[in-house]
């Protein structure tokens, strides 16, 4: 420590010493705005100033009085930065334990997230802040206990006030804001937050009321609490919004069948499936379109299932598209005799790029030449290759030829062109080729491809021997980038398998 003495105006000897403390222990000397230097320094009748400086990793604090002012300052500030410790049965030592109580629902404010604002009062004061749980609350009270010295206890106690107080004049400037309670079925609290919280995030945007769920273990007899709060009229829009769900869910779901068109399923799924999704937000029926190879004579069953209006809602809806869908491919719905036909020859591996994610392709090709396209992977000629049937109009049946040819010679090389190609060893008569494609798949539903600890991916890769890159920085619209890498058939095959599962979860 350094010394130094000089002499104060009235001629009584003036003393100057520096000491160090630890970085950390600063802002506990220095208190909250100041207050506990300024009472050290009231107390002590020293100048105590906390510099930039630097000694050893600590901060150097300037001292300035005369010897029995800095001596004191001196101890005051140990009793800080040394904590030393206290105990409430020790009077002599001038620690003192102080209790009052605060309303319940302020206890968060002197909390603070994880802890932060009790800490920092703490650090600011040097009093122990000791806050009683929940449970333990009479009357809506909670009792907040404080260990220290007088002057912390007292520094602590006024900051937790004027923390409350500071909140119920911030409440009284605004409008009082409406609570109300309503009770569900344990069972629905599920359904009421929806996944990720969806559920609830749009029943408090519709409404404009603030909606709490209790804990599940809080509920009574099978019944748990929801706390609507907001304006009066935003509460009971809630409130409504969430009995109808209850509502909805406590009736048996029904379930209505629909037969469509093979050809008309891409216009329902839409591209990416982005249409069925509309159709299921705006209908809140759930809706299950089979797969292709699953159509009988031509036709694909369309499943839909919730209450009795939200069936007859998405039904009209999907019957909606088919009738728009029919006029304007009405020639393509009436062939007769004259109208001219196509038929068309492609691999098997290329029919899946025809008929695009869930007919979208075919559903554009027909819309565009205003023909009908039929892909039969059933009817195949000597080579295995599969049967393309183009009917309409002689130049719009060109047309559409010449479209899924472009098809064809253009998957043949891209797969020529894309990614790595190597040897996997004998499969026929000599080397197999290999190339990689990008797919891009609902974020939301990479869980279900990759399964627990990756086990899905890994299966799908040695099921189709292919390698599957999850590219997670890569995303777009809600979609992420996947790539496929293997020989051709077994990477269209792996597509297939992976929309299959998405579609499936549609």
């Amino acid at each position: 420590m350094a010394r130094g003495r000089e002499q104060e105006s009235d001629g009584s000897p003036l003393a100057k010493e520096k000491i160090s403390v630890p970085a950390n222990k600063v802002g506990k000397i220095i208190g909250r705005r100041g207050a506990m230097i300024r009472e050290l320094q009231d107390k002590s009748g020293a100048t105590i100033d906390v510099t930039d400086e630097q000694e050893e990793g600590k901060t150097v604090i300037r001292l300035s009085g005369n010897p029995d002012e800095i001596e004191k300052a001196k101890s005051l500030l140990a009793r800080i930065y040394q904590d030393e410790p206290r105990s409430p049965q020790k009077s002599g030592d001038g620690d003192i334990m102080d209790e009052f109580s605060i309303p319940e629902d302020k206890c968060g404010l002197v909390i603070g997230a994880r802890g932060s604002k009790i800490r920092e009062i703490q650090a600011d004061t040097g009093a122990s802040v000791n806050v009683g749980s929940r449970d333990t609350a009479v009357d809506g009270m909670i009792k907040v206990t404080l260990k220290g010295d007088k002057a912390g206890c007292n520094d602590a106690k006024k900051i937790i006030l004027d923390l409350i107080s500071d909140a119920d004049n911030g409440q009284q400037d605004q409008e009082p804001v409406y609570s109300t309670t309503m009770t569900i079925p344990l069972d629905m609290t599920r359904k009421l937050i929806g996944p990720q919280g969806s559920t609830i995030r749009d029943i408090q945007e519709r409404s404009g009321a603030q909606v709490d769920v209790a804990r599940r273990n809080t509920a009574i007899d099978g019944m748990i609490e929801v706390t609507l709060s907001g304006p009066s009229e935003c509460c009971e829009s809630a409130r409504e919004l969430i009995s109808n769900l209850v509502e909805e869910s406590s009736h048996p779901a029904e379930t209505v069948l629909m037969m469509i068109e093979e050809s008309m399923c891409g216009l329902i799924i839409g591209a990416r499936g982005s249409k069925i999704r509309s159709i299921q937000d705006n209908s809140g029926a759930s809706i299950r379109i089979d797969k292709r190879n699953e159509a009988r004579d031509g036709k694909v069953q369309v499943t839909i299932t919730g209450s009795a209006q939200q069936c007859g809602d998405a039904r009209d809806e999907i019957q909606h598209i088919i009738d728009e869908g029919g006029n304007k491919e009405s020639k393509s719905k009436s062939f007769d005799a004259s109208e001219h036909v196509i038929r068309m020859y492609v691999p098997e591996s290329r029919c899946g790029m025809i008929i695009g994610r869930g007919g979208s392709k075919i559903a554009e090709i027909q819309e565009r030449t205003r023909t009908r396209v039929d892909v039969n992977s059933r009817e195949r000629d000597e080579n295995g290759m599969c049967l393309v049937t183009i009917s309409g109009s002689e130049k719009n049946c060109v047309e559409a030829e010449e479209i899924v040819q472009s098809i064809v010679d253009e998957e043949d090389r891209d797969r020529g062109d894309r990614g790595d190609r190597g040897d996997r060893g004998d499969r026929g008569d000599g080397q197999v080729e290999r190339g990689s494609m990008d797919i891009w798949v609902e974020t939301s539903s990479l869980g279900r491809i990759i399964g627990k600890g990756g086990a899905k991916i890994r299966e799908i890769e040695r099921m189709y021997r292919v390698k599957i890159d999850v590219k997670k920085d890569m995303q777009e619209e809600n979609e992420t980038k996947v790539i496929l890498i293997g020989t051709k058939e077994d990477v269209l095959s792996t597509r297939d398998y992976i929309y299959d599962i998405v579609d499936e979860e549609v």
